[in-house]
């Protein structure tokens, strides 16, 4: 019998009907506003009608680019 690797990837959904990117949000405890911001963009990446693809990939390199100097912030502050 094999070993089942990377459970920590693993989520139980059979109590839901379907999931969304909220849904998965609150399943993984995502909780850092910038990753939330770019995983929305990530998993539709082009496809929510009223950004093309080199626009999000564009805000996603932005917004992980804040959260960078965001952790260079709260490294200074100690």
């Amino acid at each position: 019998m094999s070993k089942v690797r990377h459970l920590h990837y693993r989520k139980y959904v059979g109590h839901l009907d379907y999931i969304d990117v909220y849904r998965i949000i609150d399943l993984y405890e995502l909780h850092d506003p910038c990753f939330q911001h770019a995983l929305k963009k990530i998993l539709v990446p082009g496809q929510r009608g009223h950004k093309d693809l080199t626009k999000d990939i564009n805000d996603i390199i932005d917004t992980m680019q804040r959260k960078l100097e965001m952790l260079a912030e709260d490294e200074r502050k100690y």
